[in-house]
């Protein structure tokens, strides 16, 4: 099952940018969180991308996301 909550800041709305097919079936998707940047894959491990398995040393504060230093510009 897809979300499209962000595992990282728990924001919704993530976009897809990619669907794996095989056989004409969609098998997996790569979507995006147009607030954080984060990107998964649905298929990954629950503990990786569900807000509420992921370890919260991961998490970013969607309301303050100037705190935190920019490693590449875009």
């Amino acid at each position: 099952m897809t979300t499209t909550v962000c595992g990282r800041c728990k924001s919704s709305g993530a976009v897809t940018d990619y669907q794996g097919r095989q056989d004409g079936a969609v098998v997996w998707t790569i979507l995006r969180c147009p607030t954080c940047n984060f990107s998964w894959r649905d298929s990954e491990p629950a503990r990786a991308i569900d807000p509420a398995a992921r370890s919260a040393d991961f998490a970013v504060d969607a309301g303050d996301l100037q705190r935190y230093p920019k490693i590449l510009q875009q």
